[in-house]
């Protein structure tokens, strides 16, 4: 009978030290998979801002861009305009001179 009990208390014993280390190996588990998503996020919110500093990279680069080409034609319709201007007068000059000449 003694045998039966002390193999009784060594079950529970056994039972409640497994218990133990089943709580011991989920908080562990838990631990492990907090520091897993802690990890993944920051390695998302890295990448999210090396994203937002590309974007910002290109639309600097093509505001640039634009800055440049709207400069570049602002300088062609001012020769266009001053090459019609030259011309209108070169026209007027003419007129002037041949309606001179026919008086």
């Amino acid at each position: 009978m003694k045998k039966i009990i002390e193999a009784e208390r060594q079950a529970a014993s056994l039972v409640t030290e497994a218990l133990v280390y089943k709580t011991m190996l989920i908080n562990q588990t838990k631990k492990r998979a907090e520091e897993e998503a802690a990890s993944l996020i920051n390695e998302a919110e890295a990448l999210g801002k090396k994203q937002e500093a590309e974007a910002n990279a290109k639309i600097a680069e093509i505001k640039e861009k634009l800055a440049n080409d709207l400069k570049e034609i602002e300088e062609n319709i001012k020769k266009k305009t001053a090459r019609k201007k030259d011309h209108l007068i070169s026209q007027l000059i003419q007129e002037v001179t041949s309606s001179d000449r026919s008086r």
